[in-house]
């Protein structure tokens, strides 16, 4: 594999990629978009960064992602360092004003991408939405919606944008198995079957066993739903969480209690492992793993990935959440 590197000005695209040293790249669970940083060799006789330019991560021809750069740091004469991240950035960047009245959960983001002219492919998500946000940012109005749509559905949804386009998917669809060829010649074989570094820990500190439902008006104290484990309680002791939500009906108040309950009433086991890199591991994916060693096996969703480039060589540093 063969990483490049372009940018674009005033409508022309230039390679950089024989500029480019340190090259990485970084995905995570809790981020919109991607974030990349490099060092850059530069000279009167070369060509000149400049904050806001927009760059092309590309490999083999086949394009990785967009980026804009957004610091610059300059260590010497000739020698530079800068931080990029992709377009969801302006997600990240734009706050706004919007209405929902029982529109559908993905009716609700395309109307709010569609005010700020971005491409979207947003999977059918039925829960409706009728709220009032000001003062929020794009994104956070969209992992707003999505949380929603999750406590009622339990069904868990990734948003992120790739390249120009900002897509919403199930979870559980997003299972990859990235294979690799160590040269030309040689046959293709999944990444996951070279593990290295492996670590694993287990946590009881995020557990919850118990889930009260309440409305958000400020003037009642109601809990409309709730849903605990009398086993773990006993085991653990009492940890309780309370959601806040719209006006709900029994039902949807019961379902969330459960969904809640079901997702936070565990304990939650991490992992880290080096693989060889691919540019198709990035945070939200789903790999299947079976490392011996450390017994990390079964369906681990990646809540980080961070990949580097030096001398040609790729690896990748990946965070995991078993499923």
């Amino acid at each position: 594999m063969a990483h490049e590197m372009f940018v674009m000005k005033n409508g022309a695209k230039r390679n950089i990629t024989q500029l480019i040293g340190n090259l990485s790249w970084s995905s995570n669970m809790d981020a919109l978009g991607m974030e990349m940083s490099f060092d850059y060799a530069s000279s009167g006789n070369t060509e000149v960064l400049e904050l806001g330019d927009h760059l092309i991560l590309g490999n083999n021809g086949k394009v990785i992602n967009y980026f804009v750069i957004v610091n610059e740091s300059v260590s010497g004469r000739f020698s530079k360092s800068y931080t990029c991240f992709d377009y969801g950035w302006y997600l990240n960047k734009n706050e706004t004003v919007i209405q929902f009245k029982k529109v559908s959960a993905s009716k609700a983001i395309e109307k709010l991408l569609d005010k700020f002219k971005v491409k979207h492919k947003i999977v059918n998500i039925p829960t409706a939405i009728t709220k009032i946000y000001k003062d929020m940012t794009v994104s956070d109005i969209m992992n707003d919606i999505l949380d929603q749509a999750s406590q009622e559905l339990k069904t868990k949804f990734r948003l992120e944008m790739n390249k120009d386009m900002v897509t919403v998917s199930k979870l559980m669809d997003l299972v990859i198995n990235p294979q690799i060829r160590l040269s030309s010649n040689s046959p293709l074989f999944p990444v996951t079957s070279a593990i290295s570094n492996p670590s694993k820990s287990r946590s009881i500190e995020e557990m919850k066993n118990k889930v009260f439902v309440v409305s958000n008006d400020e003037k009642s104290t109601k809990i409309i739903a709730e849903s605990s484990d009398q086993a773990g309680i006993t085991k653990y002791g009492l940890m309780t969480e309370v959601v806040s939500v719209e006006a709900k009906n029994a039902s949807q108040a019961r379902n969330i209690a459960k969904n809640t309950l079901s997702d936070l009433n565990r304990i939650k086991g991490e992992v880290s492992v080096e693989l060889l890199g691919h540019d198709d591991i990035r945070a939200g994916r789903i790999l299947m793993l079976n490392e011996p060693v450390t017994n990390i096996k079964g369906l681990h969703l990646i809540k980080s990935a961070n990949h580097s480039v030096n001398l040609g060589i790729h690896r990748v540093t990946v965070q995991l959440e078993a499923i």
